[in-house]
């Protein structure tokens, strides 16, 4: 018997909400999976970074304006 059989088999005997987590894992591994195109994820901080460079002004200035009535 392949690993594969092997592996149904066992799902074949799991409870209901045993099925589910088991089918919610199976989801992620594949989500793991899933080519990025040639692209490595970035790094939060970077995505954020290329996020607000599009925006106009000055970020810290608009948060010390927003701040100052409860200082």
């Amino acid at each position: 018997m392949t690993l594969k059989q092997q592996t149904i088999e066992e799902i074949k005997q799991l409870p209901p909400k045993e099925l589910t987590r088991a089918y919610n894992f199976i989801l992620l591994l594949k989500e793991k999976k899933r080519p990025t195109h040639g692209k490595q994820k970035k790094a939060a901080y970077l995505r954020a970074r290329e996020v607000l460079s599009k925006c106009k002004g000055s970020l810290s200035e608009d948060i010390i304006t927003n701040r100052e009535d409860r200082i």
